[in-house]
């Protein structure tokens, strides 16, 4: 849809001097482009937000509301009204796609909301978090749909995700290694110890006559896992 503002925009300077009465008009091949992008523009924002959404009735008024309309033509202040109300548009939409999904209702989240909205919050940087961030969506679809051993394979992998962000190659080194707090050190400790070793096992047992499928309590490192974010957050964005 930015195209389509940026299209909008470039059809300002095709307004010629209509004269005295008709003052600003815009040719009716230029008028005709305009009035195609407006439609598909109000087709997009209805499908992505709605046939009642705000920005599809602005812009149609924004259109209609000018002297000539789609009838006979936009004015110059109706293109400027509507470029500004598609981008604006898309902002909008940016922010709604950057909100984390909801979890199921009574579920409780793996990762809280609140973390994964600070990681997308960082912005350009030294590190890339979009696929830290998917990561965390994913483990909260997991857990709450009671993939157990989903949850702890995506939790090891965000622990070999992490570490270059902590300053190490593993996180193995960043267990034993990291400074700070000594009770950041013990949750990443649990993590690299008991959560590796049960990701471990449900990714690398084979077959056997008799299986045990894991609880919501044995795959349970979510205060771990926060703490590990919360400092991977701080850091990263600090960087």
């Amino acid at each position: 849809m930015t195209a389509i503002a940026d299209d909008m925009t470039d059809l300002l300077p095709l307004f010629v001097d209509g004269g005295n009465i008709s003052g600003l008009i815009l040719p009716t091949e230029h008028s005709a482009t305009f009035k195609a992008r407006a439609v598909e523009a109000k087709s997009m924002l209805d499908e992505e937000l709605g046939y009642t959404n705000p920005f599809s009735m602005s812009l149609l008024r924004a259109v209609n509301s000018r002297a000539g309309g789609f009838v006979g033509g936009p004015s110059y202040a109706s293109v400027e009204e509507a470029s500004k109300i598609v981008r604006a548009a898309v902002r909008a939409i940016e922010r709604k796609r950057m909100r984390p999904p909801p979890p199921p209702l009574g579920a409780k989240p793996y990762v809280d909301p609140a973390r994964i909205l600070a990681l997308q919050a960082i912005g350009n940087g030294k590190w890339d978090f979009s696929r830290l961030v998917e990561l965390c969506r994913e483990i909260n679809v997991a857990a709450a749909n009671r993939c157990h051993m989903s949850t702890a394979m995506l939790l090891r992998t965000i622990l070999n995700h992490v570490p270059p962000v902590l300053g190490f190659n593993s996180f193995a080194e960043v267990a034993n290694n990291y400074g700070g707090q000594k009770s950041f050190k013990a949750s990443v400790q649990r993590l690299e110890g008991s959560l590796r070793n049960i990701a471990d096992m449900h990714l690398h047992s084979q077959i056997r006559s008799r299986e045990d499928v894991p609880t919501a309590v044995q795959v349970d490192f979510a205060a771990d896992l926060d703490v590990l974010i919360g400092e991977v957050t701080r850091v990263g964005g600090a960087g």
